[in-house]
């Protein structure tokens, strides 16, 4: 299992970022990630593997005012 901003999802061999984001629906344009409180820069999301039992924290940026 991972945890997904406090949701419990399913893990899987070869589970990288990018997939995760696409299995929880998070399209959003501007997202911050971060794998067991290690900021992980987007250009990396294909390539960075997600391990069984880790805590993933995904905040899309908006803009207010």
């Amino acid at each position: 299992m991972v945890e997904v901003n406090g949701i419990s999802v399913n893990w899987e061999e070869g589970l990288t970022v990018e997939k995760l984001l696409k299995q929880m629906n998070y399209t959003f344009p501007k997202i911050v990630v971060r794998v067991n409180g290690n900021i992980v820069d987007k250009k990396y999301w294909a390539e960075y593997y997600v391990t069984d039992q880790s805590v993933v924290q995904a905040h899309h940026l908006i803009a207010g005012g």
